[in-house]
């Protein structure tokens, strides 16, 4: 009997170990490398469902409610590669990124390639481009992206020029 008890506690522990290391996995990219992309912040599902009109201004609005539904989230390079846009160590990023929706954007992060698939974790909130954001009390502030400003703390609005 106690040989039957030792046999079945020492199996249901290496049965647990075998599933520990089955749920553990390793965060390496496979091939990784710093990037900064212009181009347009889009929903992949509409993208893939009907790439002819999923892009630009007229598509913005349904494109952000349903990054906001939480639908993945895509960058259309200038170049035509699509991007799923991740990001760093697993955080949530539709919140952050949904406001870029529709505008042409740069956006800066590493790249990862695994497996045919191309993503982007993004490592700085996409800016417009071609705008500048500005302090109302110190005009000489001026940034390409939102933010504080520097010598108040106000947040930064953008130009009207």
């Amino acid at each position: 009997m106690k040989r039957l008890i030792v046999l079945t506690v020492s199996m249901l522990f290496a049965l647990g170990a075998a599933a520990f290391a089955q749920h553990s996995h390793s965060h390496a990219k496979p091939s990784a490398k710093p990037a900064t992309l212009t181009g347009e912040v889009i929903d992949l599902t509409c993208f893939m469902q009907h790439p002819d009109n999923a892009t630009g201004m007229d598509h913005a609005k349904c494109a952000k409610a349903c990054i906001d539904k939480g639908l993945p989230v895509g960058f259309r390079a200038e170049d035509g590669t699509v991007y799923l846009v991740i990001g760093t160590d697993h955080e949530p990023i539709a919140a952050t990124i949904a406001a870029a929706v529709g505008k042409k954007s740069t956006i800066t992060g590493t790249i990862i390639d695994h497996d045919g698939v191309k993503a982007i974790a993004i490592s700085s909130v996409p800016t417009e481009v071609g705008v500048v954001y500005t302090c109302s009390m110190h005009p000489d502030v001026r940034l390409n992206a939102p933010g504080k400003c520097p010598k108040c703390g106000m947040n930064l609005g953008k130009s009207k020029s």
